[in-house]
């Protein structure tokens, strides 16, 4: 693993710690999600579960990938490269994760409803999904 891409999935493991933290210390019940599509950055995120304490209130999500979501990935992996435009397919991967974790959200925390009104987001951080359980 790149340390840019370490350094990335520490950020934003901390980030998101803090918030699972602070939200929790004001009384709420808060739970973190991070996925990830690669083993090698999902081993890390575990790593950081340990190294900062955080045990299961930020859950790993290793996205498992759809027939059509390894399809969509190879597209926009070749078309990456045959265009010399990487961009498409971390795109292409951003979204795939996304819906991983809405997936699996939506399995462990069936009541959840995912909030984008920008006055409710904690801290004003654009979260790539914010839920609340109603």
């Amino acid at each position: 693993m790149r340390d840019s891409c370490a350094s990335a999935i520490e950020l934003d493991f901390l980030r998101l710690s803090y918030a699972v933290a602070y939200l929790n210390s004001k009384g709420g019940d808060t739970h973190g999600y991070i996925a990830v599509l690669r083993q090698e950055i999902r081993d890390a995120a575990q790593g950081l579960q340990g190294r900062y304490g955080v045990g299961e209130t930020v859950n790993i999500v290793f996205a498992s990938l759809l027939v059509t979501d390894m399809t969509r990935l190879a597209e926009a992996a070749g078309s990456s490269h045959d265009d010399g435009v990487p961009e498409a397919e971390e795109s292409v991967a951003r979204d795939i994760a996304l819906n991983a974790l809405r997936r699996e959200i939506a399995a462990r925390e069936p009541d959840a409803v995912e909030k984008t009104a920008d006055g409710a987001l904690p801290f004003g951080v654009e979260w790539d999904y914010y839920g609340v359980v109603q």
